[in-house]
């Protein structure tokens, strides 16, 4: 310790001693630079400053640190776990209930109305729902406006014509059409007031009562037509194929409700199969919307669209075989006939897709085979049995024709293996299965 405090006092005295030093080393060099100056006085000593030297302050002894003491935490020591007879649970913790709040906060009404997607479908515009929206709409606007235009104006054209033989009357009776000669309006025209009875039979159909009565039945079906199709799409999707099917089977309705009331009515009332012609071609067409709803598969719509129109050519066919051996009545009877096996067949085709899934080449295949084979037998068949009676005096041709169509039909579509047909025929250990399912 003796040798640091002393190690410290020269370090403190150092400075002092070297200013000093600094001090008499430049004294000593003014006095060996300074020339003497001859004068006639004696040079003045020469003067010696000295400065005495400062006492040097000892340093303050330090302080011996004082050594440390422990110190001693005591840890309190866990209070002894509670006896299992004396221990206790809250199982429901007490319910402390909320501040209650001076203003109840408003809540945001959630969105309302239709959204941007109907039936797993995007919409295709705000008011149009699917991509058949269109064609949806301008079949049914146009089906109930012309269907009501032809309620008015077919029975007025047939009332307004010359005198003809109604149907089930006797040969040489003419009891339909209008005479001027008689001068007598017939029913329902003479049930009218006096002044908007016709005049003549030209206001039957071109007269004033008879144009209001176009204008409104067309804007009339056409409003409601537009109305109901509107509000349907809007909430279902539809898709081109489905409206373009329900078309079809509008047509189908049509025909087959026209020809139950024509068959009905005795060929009599044109305004009854008029009515009942749109009435028919609105139930098909809503009955598509409805099953067909959203999209319809293709190869089942070509199914049950042949499936129609093959029962219309074999209902020909029929229809022909009895016209040629005497057992039909009119040709009227007959045409009512055909009218209503599209429906039918429709019907039975749309059962049997419930059962079978045939692919479109399948199906076309069997329509063009059937159609040409057919179609072949009945000209040839009817020119072999005469150009002038083969085809008004005989079945033979018909019965040929339809016979060889199907059995066409049937061959084609059982004995017809795709999955050779697709390998180019080098697959001739293939398993041949019914293609129709």
């Amino acid at each position: 310790m003796q040798g640091s405090y002393r190690m410290r006092a020269m370090l403190e005295t150092m400075p002092r001693s070297l200013a000093l030093f600094v001090a008499l080393s430049s004294l000593l060099a003014v006095g060996q630079e300074t020339p003497d100056i001859p004068s006639g006085e004696e040079p003045a000593p020469e003067q010696v400053i000295i400065v005495p030297p400062q006492p040097q302050a000892e340093p303050e002894p330090l302080a011996e640190p004082q050594p440390q003491t422990e110190q001693i935490i005591e840890v309190p020591t866990p209070d002894a776990p509670p006896a299992p007879e004396t221990r206790t649970f809250e199982a429901i913790p007490q319910y402390t209930p909320p501040e209650e709040l001076d203003e109840v906060p408003a809540q945001l009404p959630g969105p309302t109305g239709p959204s941007a997607m109907v039936d797993g479908h995007p919409r295709e515009g705000a008011f149009l729902s699917g991509p058949g929206s269109g064609i949806f709409l301008a079949h049914h606007t146009l089906m109930l406006g012309l269907g009501g235009l032809a309620t008015q104006l077919v029975p007025r054209l047939i009332d307004a014509s010359p005198p003809h033989r109604v149907p089930g009357q006797p040969e040489g009776s003419l009891g339909g059409g209008c005479s001027p000669a008689d001068g007598v309006v017939r029913l329902p025209y003479s049930a009218f007031p006096v002044d908007e009875r016709p005049a003549s039979c030209s206001d039957i159909a071109t007269g004033p009562q008879a144009r209001v009565a176009y204008l409104t039945s067309t804007l009339l079906g056409a409003g409601i037509g537009f109305a109901s199709a509107s509000i349907w799409q809007f909430f279902n999707w539809v898709s081109v194929r489905s409206a373009n099917f329900g078309i079809i089977n509008s047509a189908f309705g049509s025909m087959f409700m026209g020809g139950m009331v024509d068959l009905i009515t005795g060929h009599n009332d044109a305004y009854a199969t008029a009515w009942g012609s749109l009435l028919g071609g609105m139930a098909g067409g809503w009955l598509s919307a409805i099953l067909a709803r959203g999209d319809f598969a293709l190869n089942k719509m070509f199914l049950i669209t042949s499936g129609g129109a093959w029962a219309a050519i074999y209902g020909a066919l029929i229809v022909g075989i009895v016209a040629t051996t005497g057992g039909m009545s009119s040709a009227r009877t007959g045409l009512d006939a055909v009218m209503l096996l599209p429906a039918l067949g429709a019907g039975v085709a749309a059962l049997a897709a419930l059962k079978l899934n045939p692919s479109i080449g399948q199906i076309m295949r069997a329509n063009l085979f059937g159609a040409l084979v057919g179609g072949v037998v009945l000209v040839v068949s009817g020119l072999l049995l005469g150009p002038t009676t083969g085809f008004t005096q005989s079945p033979v041709p018909y019965i040929l024709a339809g016979v060889g169509a199907l059995g066409t039909q049937t061959l084609v579509s059982l004995l017809w293996a795709d999955a050779a047909a697709d390998q180019g025929g080098s697959a001739a250990s293939d398993k041949k299965t019914l293609v129709w399912w």
